[in-house]
């Protein structure tokens, strides 16, 4: 599958592209070897999170794991449901995903517009940006409307993926800001921690 992927990115340019601005970031946490840092953007409400963490399987295995929409409740954390909506283009797809939040607060949903990049160093790039829902139906659920989400694998020469996982997301509501920041912090950790569990060797 991989090899098919690979082989239909060869005729794009294959360059690198990242929408985050450049700023200082801070480390807030490393636990079981995960590296989480922080930054406060300008005109961004709530921080941006970057983490980084060593995966102990081929970024052939890593990449098919995540891109799979039905992985999503294995390790994502609070992922309640995901599926795909609709294919763009060979690279580009459209996915919905349910985030379950605990009693009394709603449950939130999103609509991502997922664009998959193959770079000349053979890493390969994830890129999701919310994307408003023109059908939307009548739901009891908050939709996510601000989210840009980040995923860098890149192969190791010992055969493993490290994964670079940043992003910034806006849940919605009236939930206080200090509260937000501290559960994304722990929403990336948790998944990292779930998705290393999941691929690791037998």
């Amino acid at each position: 599958m991989i090899r098919r992927f690979y082989s239909s990115l060869l005729w794009l340019p294959l360059i690198s592209f990242n929408g985050f601005s450049s700023q200082d970031w801070n480390e807030k946490k490393n636990k079981d070897g995960i590296r989480i840092e922080v930054r406060k953007l300008q005109n961004h409400k709530y921080q941006e999170i970057r983490a980084e963490t060593i995966i102990d399987s081929s970024i052939t295995e890593v990449f098919q794991f995540i891109s799979n929409t039905n992985s999503c409740e294995k390790w994502v954390y609070r992922c309640g449901f995901s599926e795909e909506r609709r294919s763009m283009d060979r690279e580009t797809r459209v996915i919905y995903q349910l985030t379950k939040f605990p009693f009394p607060f709603k449950s939130r949903e999103v609509f991502l517009t997922t664009k998959t990049t193959l770079n000349p160093d053979r890493s390969i790039k994830i890129r999701m940006e919310s994307t408003k829902n023109e059908k939307r139906e009548k739901s009891s659920l908050l939709e996510i409307k601000k989210a840009t989400i980040e995923y860098l694998l890149t192969p190791t020469p010992e055969g493993v993926t490290r994964i670079s996982w940043q992003q910034y997301v806006d849940p919605g509501g009236n939930l206080p800001t200090w509260a937000v920041d501290k559960e994304n912090i722990f929403f990336v950790q948790k998944s990292l921690g779930n998705l290393k569990k999941i691929m690791a060797p037998d």
